[in-house]
Formats: C-alpha cells, sequence, structure tokens
C-alpha cells in the first residue's frame, strides 16, 4: 500500500473495501473510536462501531445500507467514494 506524506494509508475502491476497512477497524484498531452511519427506512442512524459488532439486531443490517464510516470525527470510508482514507 502506497504511504503520502502525511501518513494515510490509500486503498483503492474494490469490492470488499468497506469489509476490509471494517475488518482494520475491528482487529488492528479500536472500535470505540469509529462511528457507522447506515440507513434505517426514512433515516439515518449512527451508533459507534464496537455497539454495532456486538448488537444482534444490526447483524441483520446489510452492508449496503451503511453510508459512512467515520474515525474520531474524520471520515473513514463513504458510499460511492474512490478510494479510502485510513489514517496511521
Amino acid at each position: 500500500m502506497k504511504t503520502n506524506r502525511h501518513n494515510l494509508r490509500r486503498i483503492s475502491k474494490k469490492k470488499g473495501s468497506l469489509e476490509e476497512t471494517l475488518s482494520y477497524a475491528i482487529y488492528k484498531d479500536d472500535p470505540l473510536r469509529y462511528t457507522v452511519s447506515y440507513r434505517d427506512k426514512n433515516k439515518i442512524v449512527e451508533v459507534n462501531l464496537k455497539e454495532f459488532i456486538k448488537n444482534e439486531e444490526y447483524s441483520v443490517i446489510p452492508i449496503t445500507r451503511i453510508t459512512l464510516l467515520v474515525r474520531e470525527g474524520k471520515l473513514v470510508w463513504k458510499k460511492g467514494q474512490k478510494e479510502l482514507l485510513i489514517k496511521d
């Protein structure tokens, strides 16, 4: 993976990029630092990642309904984005 001068890892968009980003957040970082936003009917719901993966009711939410993944107020992943940024 390429690293730019601001020490950001760029992950090119490909199938499974959100899954890879979530895996990174869960296993290599602290899930409490992340907020997941997802569509629920006509509203957007925000929960922290640890709560999202721990709560059984979230396991039935399709990954396609996730709209944003934010780490400590900084955008990490956005639906439709061409590349993902994860700060090391």
